[in-house]
């Protein structure tokens, strides 16, 4: 195993054993939940949307090591930005886990490539994707993309 995948493992644990986000915003005026039934993945994504831009989110359900990172992960990473940047970074992630395509994520977001090894596992991409997915619905929903 390579530095590099020594070093995204080990962010894929630090995400599972201690994922961030996990209160729920008072304030929340979006909700959404996910599951993979594939995995038995659940998850629950709050969010406070005000302006076009996400002010707080909350991740909340259980699931296997993957999602739970990549739920972690992903509130980290949109957290404070607006719609139009959420929806880009949903693109870029879903784009390098399903379609298998080189990650171009912004300045400060690369850690986000920790999870182009799911690529080489199909019934993994699910997990690894789920709450994105369900991040995208919510917004959807809303009318918010």
């Amino acid at each position: 195993m390579s530095l590099s995948e020594d070093l995204y493992k080990e962010l894929i644990i630090e995400h599972t054993q201690e994922p961030s986000h996990r209160d729920i915003p008072a304030d929340h005026n979006l909700h959404e939940e996910g599951v993979n039934r594939s995995c038995g993945d659940e998850v629950e994504v709050f969010l406070k949307v005000e302006d076009g831009v996400i002010k707080a989110i909350g991740i909340g359900g259980h699931g296997c090591s993957i999602s739970t990172a990549s739920g972690s992960m992903m509130a980290d990473a949109v957290d404070g930005i607006t719609v139009e940047q959420a929806e880009d970074l949903i693109e870029k992630f879903k784009a390098m886990i399903v379609e298998k395509q080189e990650a171009a994520f912004p300045e400060g977001l690369e850690d986000l490539e920790a999870f182009k090894g799911v690529q080489q596992y199909p019934i993994r991409v699910k997990c690894a994707t789920l709450a994105w997915n369900t991040l995208e619905h919510a917004l959807k929903k809303a009318g918010a993309l």
